[in-house]
């Protein structure tokens, strides 16, 4: 039976829930456990996350839609603009309900300005505190994180989850089903995003490069897959191209005699078949695309804004 019947009450249930907190909070991880799949590509290094990543939980009588958001703080240049914009309109424009993910202790003064979107959300908004099972120190400070952010912001409800760990998971769920609003299914149900899969294999290329390199590698990278080629019998062929920001940070990608971008091709090429689930074949290039956060052709080619 499809799971896109209606609910026992007789009507169906859909809505969109906005995942949001600041970086390194667990916000991908969050979505991975609540979706029961590794959709959403996680590191333990700040702002891995730079697209709105869409997963979609179908359940009997229910369609929920996570867009899980980056953690972003002040925009720097024209790239995390784009991003910055992205999580405002999905935590406060576009959302049924939306989750604020905090780590189990109260922000520092300098990061309070983020939350200030949340002031005025429409949409029910639920206070999860994550990470509790990392020490006991942790499960003592969610109580007072909780009372700090309810006399901030209009929280409806607080969940103390670890996304890791699994607990607290299932309630939060059950909370998140119950307060879509009736509304027809916005997606087939054999659907789990609605990106396709040239994206999650940039994305997986990404979080072997977060993995692998230090510094700001990772950060002055961006991965875009030129050739993405499917043929029976075969193993998919996928060539990516990995661009930096400038011409010192190619070397340190390639490394001497070709070993580290041998190193993050295997490793990049043995997460995407076990991500897409058949063999790969995968060729990586090196391009040096001078100051790329600030190209906006370039950002439009790798889906970062919208051509016109």
């Amino acid at each position: 039976m499809s799971e896109l019947q209606p609910a026992k009450d007789g009507g169906f249930r859909s809505g969109f829930v906005a995942i949001t907190g600041l970086p390194n909070v667990g916000k991908s991880t969050l979505l991975n456990a609540l979706l029961g799949a590794r959709l959403s590509i996680v590191s333990p290094k700040p702002q891995t996350t730079r697209n709105n990543i869409i997963g979609i939980l179908n359940t009997p009588g229910h369609q929920t839609v996570f867009v899980d958001t980056p953690g972003m703080l002040t925009p720097r240049n024209l790239f995390e603009k784009s991003m910055s914009g992205a999580i405002k309109r999905a935590a406060t424009e576009e959302s049924d309900a939306a989750l604020l993910v905090v780590e189990p202790r109260v922000p520092p003064a300098d990061k309070l300005d983020f939350f200030e979107k949340f002031r005025f959300v429409s949409a029910p908004l639920y206070l999860v505190v994550n990470k509790i099972d990392t020490c006991a120190k942790n499960a003592a400070e969610a109580g007072k994180t909780a009372e700090f952010f309810a006399a901030m912001l209009p929280v409806k409800k607080n969940f103390f989850v670890s996304a890791l760990g699994g607990q607290g998971i299932k309630e939060l769920k059950a909370e998140i089903l119950a307060a879509m609003p009736e509304h027809p299914p916005y997606y087939p149900d054999d659907r789990i995003t609605d990106r396709m899969e040239r994206f999650y294999a940039a994305e997986v290329i990404r979080e072997q490069i977060f993995s692998l390199f230090t510094e700001e590698i990772p950060y002055a990278s961006a991965v875009e897959i030129e050739v993405f080629r499917e043929t029976e019998g075969m193993p998919d062929y996928i060539l990516a191209a990995i661009h930096v920001a400038r011409q010192t940070q190619k070397p340190i990608l390639i490394g001497k005699g070709g070993r580290q971008i041998r190193i993050l091709r295997e490793a990049a090429q043995a997460a995407l078949a076990k991500f897409l689930g058949r063999p790969v074949k995968l060729e990586l290039q090196v391009k040096v695309t001078p100051d790329w956060q600030n190209n906006l052709h370039f950002l439009q080619d790798i889906g970062f804004y919208e051509k016109k």
